[in-house]
């Protein structure tokens, strides 16, 4: 990792000074849970509208964070915005080609309007200021946007309770955002994350400086608000994450109040909090999240049938907060819906807060799905259809693909288990409109898929297919990769009931130089194909075009209603080139099969 750039007046690597903006409604603004005679946001803006005005992207902060992501606000400022290397020029969220905005959401305490506001009367709203939804802040957002002369978003990216309320907004505004990033999110609290805000709550409301919501500013609950912080805090980072901070020096050998480093860093978190943050805008806000509610019982599908944006799904490995699991029924659901998705997950030890570290995986994802391909990316862009082939590698590398571009028609819905670098979706959908998905567990391929637009799970193929419904697919393709599953039966099957129809090409094992090879070598082929040795490949399950047709012919689906049957097949000679019908269990190098499913 490079050491930071903290030059921050430097206007070619940062957005310098900036200023911190307010936007007022001036008019009654209804809220789900009541009503605001006007309201205030704070917020900031980096970059310039273009003429189109669509090139807006909108940034939704976390729970305890603000508008002010990037920049500083003065010379001596040592401390620029929460979010400051990923926003800015030439970066993730590059501001010589964006418009970024973001607010202080609606009940934060940072110049928004929120309990710690006076109402026209001059008194504090304290507690009597109405109960928040992620829905209000969005609202609240979208009339800063109509302000700013916004016609349509770019992009709304958020980590967090940001990522929730970009989630809200493109289910509110559908077809107001081209693209979202959703980090580090969730569409539904888990009791447990309920039960870790009740008991910080409880921990504020308990503090007899909180006075029912009616306290000053310097006479607040400032122990109880602490200890809400420290709490949460700790659901921020990971097992892991705080044994490598803490574990080498669990004791404090000179600390007199302290026994354990952990304690002396909670209590410094827990303090410097109560100086930037309001109790009751915590008490509000915690509120809110717990409400969020899109998953509702079995209706996560239903409330996202509606989105039109291009979404990407990002979650972290070490995130025991808003886990993978919770990310994953996100981009599910969007996938059941037909809508065009991404998920990816990157490993990092640094649990729900990972968002907030500069990840060069987690940068080059967002900055790939916002514009497209980069210069890595283009010398792999295709020619003419798949890419130019430059060499025998390169034929052999998508010989199946030129087969399968044969077989599935306009318009179908295709699912292409260990897609690789999508190549093949992105030729299907440019040239027969063709809708796909991708799954590949590779992240640096993931990403590539991101760059070309092309729709990608990063994950586990045989959990991943059990969140389809049967027939959800006309084609479920394995290129190559039957031979990498570690029950390369049940995968199969599953796909069987995902999809209408199978494609599976594999190298046939029993091709007389893969034989010869090992009877006089006494050692497994090494080539082109294979280019790593036995101890470095990826499983492999070597089987022939023989073996192959004797379990076809056993198959059988997971249901009674279903039967399967080879339909096509092609051979192609052990060059990959021609093709090969006579003895190909000799003589082919390359097999492609077609698997048909029928109703019985």
């Amino acid at each position: 990792m490079s050491q930071p750039d903290t030059d921050y007046l430097n206007t070619s690597h940062h957005v310098g000074l900036v200023k911190e903006k307010f936007f007022t409604y001036d008019q009654p603004f209804k809220m789900e849970r009541g009503t605001l005679d006007d309201f205030t946001l704070a917020y900031e803006t980096y970059g310039e509208l273009n003429s189109s005005s669509n090139n807006a992207v909108l940034i939704c902060h976390a729970l305890t964070g603000d508008h002010h992501v990037a920049g500083i606000y003065s010379e001596n400022d040592k401390k620029p915005g929460w979010w400051n290397h990923v926003v800015g020029p030439g970066k993730a969220i590059d501001t010589n080609k964006f418009f970024v905005v973001c607010s202080n959401c609606l009940g934060a305490c940072k110049g928004s309007t929120g309990p710690s506001s006076k109402k026209a009367d001059g008194e504090t709203y304290g507690m009597s200021f109405p109960d928040l939804s992620i829905l209000d802040m969005v609202r609240a957002q979208k009339l800063l946007l109509d302000y700013l002369g916004v016609s349509k978003l770019f992009a709304v990216v958020g980590g967090s309770m940001g990522g929730m309320q970009a989630l809200q907004w493109i289910v509110e505004y559908p077809e107001f955002s081209e693209k979202a990033i959703i980090i580090a999110a969730t569409a539904q609290h888990t009791v447990q994350t309920i039960a870790f805000n009740e008991a910080g709550r409880r921990s504020i409301v308990g503090d007899p400086g909180w006075k029912q919501g009616e306290y000053n500013e310097k006479e607040g609950p400032h122990k109880g608000l602490a200890v809400a912080r420290m709490m949460a805090h700790i659901t921020y980072l990971s097992d892991h994450g705080m044994e490598e901070k803490f574990g080498g020096s669990k004791r404090l050998d000179s600390d007199e109040q302290f026994e354990f480093s952990v304690q002396r860093y909670l209590d410094y978190q827990g303090k410097k909090f109560i100086n930037r943050f309001d109790a009751n805008s915590y008490l509000k806000l915690t509120e809110a999240l717990d409400r969020f509610d899109l998953a509702g019982e079995n209706e996560l599908e239903k409330n996202l049938s509606k989105v039109e944006a291009q979404t990407l799904v990002i979650a972290f490995s070490s995130d025991w907060l808003y886990t993978p699991e919770q990310n994953k029924k996100i981009a599910a659901a969007l996938h059941s819906n037909g809508k065009p998705a991404s998920y990816i997950q990157i490993e990092d030890m640094h649990g729900h807060d990972s968002f907030l570290i500069d990840s060069p995986s987690f940068l080059r994802a967002v900055r790939l799905f916002l514009e497209g391909t980069d210069e890595e990316e283009e010398k792999r862009s295709k020619v003419d259809g798949f890419r130019k082939l430059r060499n025998r590698y390169e034929v052999k590398k998508e010989a199946d693909f030129k087969v399968i571009d044969n077989w599935v028609d306009d318009y179908s819905h295709v699912l292409d288990l260990g897609c690789g670098r999508g190549l093949l979706l992105e030729h299907l959908r440019e040239s027969k409109n063709v809708k796909g998905l991708g799954f590949d567990l590779n992240l640096d391929k993931a990403i590539s898929c991101v760059a070309r637009g092309v729709s990608i799970n990063q994950e586990d193929i045989r959990t991943g297919l059990q969140n389809f419904e049967d027939d959800s697919f006309d084609w479920v393709i394995f290129s190559r990769m039957v031979e990498e599953l570690a029950e390369p039966g049940e995968v199969l099957r599953e796909a069987l009931r995902v999809g209408k129809r199978v494609a599976v090409s594999f190298v046939n094992h029993g091709y007389w130089k893969n034989r010869l090879n090992f009877v006089l070598r006494g050692r497994r082929v090494h080539n082109e194909i294979y280019p790593h040795q036995w101890e470095s490949s990826h499983l492999s399950n070597h089987f022939s075009i023989r073996e192959f047709e004797e379990f076809c012919q056993n198959l059988s689906i997971k249901s009674s209603n279903y039967s399967a049957r080879v339909g096509r097949k092609v051979f192609h000679r052990g060059d990959w080139v021609g093709h090969c019908n006579w003895l190909p269990n000799l003589r082919a190098g390359l097999a492609i099969y077609e698997i048909i499913k029928e109703k019985n």
